[in-house]
């Protein structure tokens, strides 16, 4: 029991300190990483999504759009311009199908089965 031991003992020590640390630091590396690759990806749905509001603000603003959108809103038409009103497809009526009764069925059915 002499020096000897008490190098080990301080080696073991120092290894399982060392490898608690180092597990520690993957799994907190892991997380972090985790956390980095939600945030890209959220920011790059940001930026898509602020793309998209921009494209629609410029065709919102736009001298042509905004006088359309005036136009349809209060149903205005330019000088020599012509309305087309369509109106809204009614549904077809489906046909009702009569059976077909041969003739001599008609007639037997006249005579024998109306009373």
């Amino acid at each position: 029991m002499g020096m000897g031991f008490v190098r080990r003992i301080i080696l073991v020590i120092m290894f399982v300190f060392l490898s608690y640390s180092l597990v520690k630091n993957v799994t907190e590396f892991r997380k972090n990483l985790l956390f980095y690759n939600n945030y890209q990806k959220e920011l790059e749905d940001y930026k898509k999504e602020h793309a998209l509001l921009l494209t629609e603000k410029t065709l919102a603003t736009s001298p042509r759009e905004l006088e359309k959108t005036i136009r349809n809103k209060l149903n205005l038409l330019k000088e020599g311009e012509i309305a087309v009103i369509v109106p809204p497809p009614s549904p077809t009526p489906t046909p009702v199908i009569t059976p077909y009764v041969p003739v001599y069925k008609q007639w037997w059915n006249v005579f024998f089965l109306s009373r």
